[in-house]
């Protein structure tokens, strides 16, 4: 599942992910999370820490307060750029964040990474 405001990006990173063989639940309005979550049954939640709806510290919480939701991984995102993507994962065996600026080709290895752990 990926929720991002910008349209624009929104699709491109579909398509990618799509291209990979992924199913996407792409939502550009943050609130429709709470309702297509039960829908889509993300494996990974790809959140815009740049939304303005809501904050998105505000939506990564009330995802882990809902029993369906609260095991899905999430990785806040941003790229705005198009090219280069920010974003913030646990790794592996690791209970710390990591903020990590890379391009697309790294974004789908950490993306495989976390759908693997």
């Amino acid at each position: 599942m990926i929720i991002d405001e910008d349209v624009m990006e929104l699709n491109r990173l579909s398509q990618i992910l799509g291209i990979e063989g992924y199913d996407v639940c792409a939502l550009h309005r943050s609130y429709k999370v709470f309702t297509e979550i039960s829908k889509c049954h993300p494996d990974l939640i790809l959140l815009d820490s740049m939304i303005s709806e809501m904050d998105s510290m505000v939506v990564s919480r009330a995802l882990k307060a809902i029993d369906t939701a609260k095991n899905i991984p999430l990785m806040m995102i941003s790229g705005k750029d198009y090219n280069n993507y920010t974003y913030a994962f646990r790794p592996q065996n690791n209970n710390n964040s990591t903020v990590k600026t890379a391009d697309i080709k790294s974004l789908l290895k950490d993306i495989e990474l976390k759908l693997a752990s």
